[in-house]
């Protein structure tokens, strides 16, 4: 969705780069198609798993005991149980909520919506709000925090925000939803900010909230499991309140990722057969929000190192006119790396920048190795490449001493 964007939005601009083109039209259809056709061609079929061993039945399951699941019309027995079974999208308990979709709904529309709410300022409403913003719709988010992405600090969101707000994307920040009304294809929503109402009207509104797991779905919730916020509750070797049983990924309710969901798989399955031989480590998990341009993170936010009482030192860096930038047309960007103020090492790295999921992951590697700054800035870079300023304000001299709170 995010490329389909990008592309219709580049194919607009590509007579300030020498090719010109003739009226520039949305093909819904084929983007709805090629998206589906893209999830059947990675999803892998039963057989790749059967080839390995493993008996597959596809179906609804459900616990019938602590040991037991249905699926398929068929009762499997296990002595360990690993659930990985993904989570919903949360519908908050407003009047008319049946007027609104959700995020599965909304990549999948059967008519692109000309204009299109958002109730959400996290990953997935800033997601879809760029991709369906470069499509063409009118896109306004509706967020319930002062800013949007609450997980980043506050500069960096800012940043992010403006730039989508430059390609025509509203937002209503700190307000409340309070209903829905109208119909199918003409909904408002109807909500407060500052104790003044405001209304705002699309064919669409979608409820991007955020997700969770539902312990209803498989019948968890009967055999027992304890819940936390998100997913199951579970230990370090993601055991749940039941010792035979395991989960990972969305289930369990730590971090909603997928290279994190496929890293506790993995872990799950070992200790459930294996004896709890492993235990899970979050201490470097790069972050990245499709947005255009992205958006990264990992490690230590500024706000979070001053929450732990850490001295440390901030660099902070406007990507704007970079060489790399102006010859792309993708220019613009934001970097910001917290350092330990007494090592000198990488504690956390955020950026936006037309190629943050890549570039998160040498900041990432800077941190879990410990290399101090000194060393990360002598290393060359390519000219011109995004990369390059990251690896200068590795070691930029002006740093911000922040004392902790």
């Amino acid at each position: 969705m995010v490329r389909s964007g990008r592309i219709h939005r580049l194919v607009k601009e590509a007579a300030a780069f020498g090719t010109r083109t003739g009226p520039v039209t949305l093909d819904w259809d084929t983007v709805v198609r090629r998206q589906h056709a893209i999830v059947r061609e990675l999803q892998p079929p039963a057989a790749a798993f059967e080839k390995s061993g493993a008996k597959v039945y596809l179906g609804e399951a459900r616990f019938v005991d602590a040991h037991m699941v249905q699926a398929d019309g068929q009762r499997v027995h296990g002595d360990k149980i690993v659930i990985a079974a993904g989570s919903e999208p949360v519908v908050p308990p407003v009047p008319g909520r049946e007027l609104a979709i959700t995020s599965d709904d909304v990549l999948f529309l059967p008519r692109f919506p000309e204009s299109l709410v958002l109730v959400g300022g996290g990953v997935i409403g800033l997601e879809m709000a760029g991709a369906f913003s470069d499509l063409g719709a009118r896109v306004t988010v509706i967020v319930r925090e002062a800013e949007i992405l609450p997980a980043l600090d506050g500069d960096v969101s800012a940043y992010i925000r403006t730039i989508l707000e430059g390609r025509g994307v509203s937002f209503h920040l700190g307000v409340t939803l309070e209903r829905l009304s109208g119909e199918r294809g003409v909904v408002t929503a109807h909500v407060r900010k500052d104790g003044a109402p405001l209304a705002v009207t699309a064919q669409q509104v979608c409820l991007a909230v955020g997700r969770r797991y539902n312990p209803r779905r498989a019948g968890t919730d009967a055999i027992g499991l304890e819940t936390g916020q998100l997913g199951l509750q579970v230990d370090a070797h993601l055991r749940t309140s039941l010792p035979h049983v395991y989960a990972a990924g969305d289930a369990a309710g730590n971090q909603q990722l997928t290279p994190t969901a496929a890293y506790e798989g993995r872990i799950a399955a070992l200790n459930a057969l294996r004896g709890d031989v492993q235990t899970v480590d979050y201490a470097v998990v790069p972050q990245t929000i499709f947005t255009t341009p992205e958006v990264a993170r990992v490690g230590l936010t500024h706000a979070e190192a001053l929450r732990r009482g850490v001295k440390c030192h901030v660099a902070g860096h406007d990507l704007a006119g970079a060489s790399n930038g102006r010859a792309t047309g993708e220019d613009g960007g934001w970097l910001k790396l917290v350092f330990d103020g007494a090592t000198e090492k990488v504690l956390g790295v955020q950026m936006v920048s037309w190629a943050a999921a890549e570039l998160i992951q040498l900041a990432a590697l800077a941190i879990r190795t410990g290399a101090d700054a000194q060393l990360l800035s002598s290393q060359l870079s390519i000219h011109p490449s995004h990369g390059e300023r990251l690896i200068k304000i590795f070691g930029h001299d002006a740093h911000e001493v922040c004392e902790p709170e």
